[in-house]
């Protein structure tokens, strides 16, 4: 029996070593601790992550690394009331991520900066920081989680123009005093109580890109006096802008379908609502508390309206005079329009790179009423973006059609071509006696034409199509001159959009620059200058200067194109001088020279 558990016991203990062993086998797989100075991390993946912070100062940068390992995130910095006193954290470049709750309740921070390398702000990253006057987050940023900086109760302003694709739940609710805030240009939806209770939110501009907006993101947004939605935007949910006391008017969107339970409840000071033709279901109390709201302009068809406004106060009724039959049902105050049957928009056809123009909207029959009342989209806002103002911006090369959306949705377009930029820095200089190299700066081209002439100011023919921003022109007369002028292009729906052409360039074709110079002291008093062959060159010339700003003067010319030397003497020593060269070829007797070389200088 003594043996029997012996053995028992000695089984018992080598599982145990065994296990131990195969953990220690595997544990590249497990996050483990470090300590690296004032900084406690884990490696997970090969990812590290800050964990802790046991040094003493309220002003804190986080590395980019520690144990010289690059830090990929941070989870944590304090875990007890420490954290109460910082006053300013700087996070690296190079770190990517903010884990949940990392600066929740610092409640002494006032400065918090951000670098350009950060993709991931999580949830309650800085929630309750009550002392934050100011975020701006870096373009870096992707993806922004729920409560970020919920109860930022000192919050002023904020600045998200990121790539971040939403707006999550609750990001500023509850920031009582965020009066401005700029949204990331391409998202598409804005989450539930996002500005809940920022009660000091006086304006925000939704960009065109948001389908949708949540349950009580605006709600109690109380000087928040006006709201421009996107022509995309498709639903907003219930409550969304409820207590907003003084939004005055509304514009619901072409694609808005639903106007949802209690969506602007309480906004007192609402007075008119332009509804668009898309929309066919309004729900329960949409306008409830609505007391001096005094119209609502349908552009479509019939909408059931039970319960939707607030008894004491129901709006009168307007529908276009088309859907008169529709609405015979309808048993509250109404009264019939004249809609637009047609509307045009006048403007430029053809804009430059970075250039701007205003639009007019005109509404036809001019006895139709309510045609100021329209939206205003861009098919593409990577070429081209309106603003609800009708101000038109190039974006880049291509084309978009800007669209004008009456209230009833009768549409007006204008096709504008945005022309890319004409090339820049356009240089021309021999390769051989019979080809000269072309170079340009350019950028979001398609190709690029080359033209050429021998004359400045006419006779240009295309000569060919680079795709690059150089190209080398072959067969070319010995000792002529040359002139050239480059134009860019872009291809969009199948057509070439050409620039303006680019400032012309000439060159006389002759032997190329020598590629290198060189200048040494070969004893006192004496310097010998060196360079490379240039290919099909009669001779060379050397010049001198005596100092760097200094006249160059002609010092030998050299009758050979195979002497790639010469030893200047008679010079002063101690003193430096400033040498260049340069090739030429002989054309009917007379010289034709390239470009000079880069200076060298040499103390002799």
């Amino acid at each position: 029996m003594v043996r029997a558990k012996s053995t028992k016991i000695l089984s018992l203990i080598m599982a145990v070593v065994m296990a131990a062993a195969l953990s220690c086998v595997f544990c590249f797989d497990r996050a483990y601790a470090e300590t690296d100075g004032e900084w406690q991390y884990t490696v997970v993946g090969g990812n590290v992550d800050i964990t802790g912070y046991i040094g003493t100062s309220t002003n804190i940068t986080v590395p980019a690394k520690v144990d010289g390992k690059n830090v990929y995130s941070v989870s944590a910095l304090f875990n007890n009331s420490s954290k109460r006193k910082v006053t300013a954290v700087t996070i690296s470049s190079g770190i990517k991520a903010l884990g949940n709750g990392v600066f929740s309740d610092y409640t002494a921070l006032t400065r918090i900066t951000l670098p350009d390398t950060l993709t991931t702000v999580s949830a309650n990253a800085f929630y309750g920081c009550i002392g934050l006057t100011g975020i701006k987050l870096p373009y870096s940023v992707t993806t922004i989680g729920e409560s970020a900086f919920m109860n930022c109760t000192s919050l002023i302003s904020a600045d998200l123009t990121c790539r971040a694709s939403e707006i999550p739940a609750k990001i500023f609710d509850g920031c009582t005093k965020l009066a401005t805030v700029t949204l990331p240009p391409y998202i598409t939806g804005i989450g539930a109580s996002a500005f809940n209770n920022c009660g000091n939110l006086n304006a925000v501009t939704i960009p065109e890109s948001v389908k949708s907006i949540g349950s009580n993101a605006f709600a109690n947004c109380t000087k928040l006096a006006s709201i421009s939605f996107p022509a995309e935007l498709k639903t907003i949910d219930e409550a969304a802008f409820t207590g907003c006391s003084l939004l005055t008017t509304v514009f619901l969107p072409n694609k808005v379908k639903t106007i949802s339970e209690g969506s602007f409840r309480g906004c007192t000071n609402l007075k008119e609502v332009y509804v668009s033709p898309s929309v066919n279901m309004v729900k329960t109390d949409a306008f409830y508390g609505c007391t001096n709201l005094q119209r609502v302009i349908f552009g479509g068809e019939y909408v059931k309206l039970s319960g939707v406004f607030d008894v004491s106060s129901i709006p009168e009724v307007y529908y276009a005079v088309k859907y008169a039959s529709s609405w015979d049902t309808y048993t509250g105050k109404k009264q019939s329009y004249n809609a637009v049957a047609s509307m045009t928009i006048t403007g430029k056809t053809s804009l430059n790179e970075g250039a701007k123009m205003t639009v007019s909207v005109n509404a036809k029959p001019a006895s139709c009423q309510f045609g100021d009342i329209y939206t205003l989209t861009s098919s593409n806002t990577n070429v081209a973006t309106v603003s609800r103002d009708g101000i038109v911006t190039a974006k880049s090369a291509g084309t978009a059609t800007i669209t004008a959306t009456s209230i009833n949705g009768t549409t007006g377009t204008l096709s504008v071509k945005v022309v890319p930029s004409a090339p820049t820095g356009l240089k021309v200089t021999p390769k051989s006696t019979s080809s000269v190299d072309i170079s340009w700066k350019s950028t979001g081209a398609a190709g690029y034409y080359i033209y050429r002439s021998t004359k400045k100011s006419s006779g240009y023919k295309k000569i060919d199509t680079a795709l690059t921003t150089s190209y080398v022109d072959k067969g070319l007369t010995k000792g002529k001159t040359y002139y050239y002028k480059v134009v860019a292009y872009v291809t969009s729906d199948g057509k070439k959009i050409e620039s303006a052409t680019s400032k012309v360039a000439s060159v006389k074709v002759t032997s190329p620059t020598p590629t290198s110079v060189s200048a040494t002291k070969s004893k006192r008093g004496v310097a010998t200058v060196k360079w490379s062959k240039s290919a099909g060159a009669s001779g060379y010339e050397v010049y001198m200067a005596k100092s760097s700003g200094g006249k160059y003067s002609l010092v030998k010319r050299i009758a050979s194109g195979s002497t790639l030397s010469y030893k200047k003497t008679g010079l002063t020593a101690g003193k430096t001088y400033y040498f260049k060269v340069r090739s030429y070829i002989v054309v009917n007797g007379t010289k034709v020279y390239s470009p000079f070389t880069k200076v060298v200088k040499v103390k002799v």
